[in-house]
């Protein structure tokens, strides 16, 4: 298979989370000519794998590899993309970090809503003065392109991005999702709750994790001769 502009690169975003799609996809429609953005739902992909890792890095890899076999025969040229993100606070020793998206306590069967979460991070360090947090997102990728011989090229990477911060005592704006009203961002004294998605994904975890995958992704593309896009933010 060789890398022309009749080849077609998928890009599919390995998860069923709409707010975390409406972050990503920006940040990625531009890399090439030749890839094509598109998502789960999209797809009529509907499938959700189960987070069973200790580790960010460990889940977000389990997601991209569970997403790349279950869809590998659709596309011939494919890159699953998954990412798992964790909130930790030092108060808690590191809590809820992995768990974050499962940290209230629910029944049997039922799972946390964004303010389930929120107020249970709340509550839990209610009279708690030191408040520093540390927001991490891993970024995994795993593919499979045209090579410059022909053949095809398999790779997966991993690339991680940090925020420092602290946890409010109340909730601050109405932007984003998740612990965003709740986690001041050091740099800019603000939630993310606070910014618009343009200046969140200037300096956001998952955008700082986003662009250094896709470093990674470019480099790997320009290696097997597949034709990239350049701008001045993106030499």
């Amino acid at each position: 298979m060789n890398a022309t502009l009749d080849t077609t690169i998928t890009v599919i975003l390995a998860t069923g989370n709409r707010d975390k799609v409406k972050e990503l996809r920006p940040l990625l429609e531009d890399i090439s000519p030749l890839i094509r953005v598109t998502t789960l739902s999209e797809l009529g992909a509907e499938v959700e794998i189960e987070e069973t890792e200790e580790t960010l890095e460990g889940n977000a890899l389990l997601k991209a590899r569970g997403i790349f076999e279950l869809l590998s025969e659709r596309f011939p040229a494919l890159i699953a993309l998954a990412d798992d993100t964790g909130l930790e606070v030092e108060a808690l020793g590191g809590a809820p970090g992995v768990y974050s998206a499962r940290f209230a306590p629910m029944p049997e069967g039922k799972s946390p809503s964004y303010q389930d979460n929120v107020r249970h991070l709340l509550a839990s360090m209610a009279g708690c003065s030191n408040r520093k947090a540390l927001f991490r997102t891993v970024i995994a990728l795993k593919g499979r392109i045209p090579s410059q011989n022909g053949e095809q090229f398999l790779f997966e990477h991993l690339a991680e991005g940090e925020v420092s911060g602290s946890v409010t005592i109340d909730e601050r704006g109405s932007e984003g999702f998740g612990y965003d009203p709740v986690f001041m961002v050091d740099a800019t004294a603000k939630t993310y709750a606070e910014m618009g998605i343009t200046e969140k994904n200037r300096l956001s975890h998952r955008s700082l994790a986003v662009q250094k995958a896709l470093l990674d992704l470019r480099k790997t593309l320009a290696e097997n001769s597949i034709p990239l896009i350049y701008c001045p933010d993106n030499p």
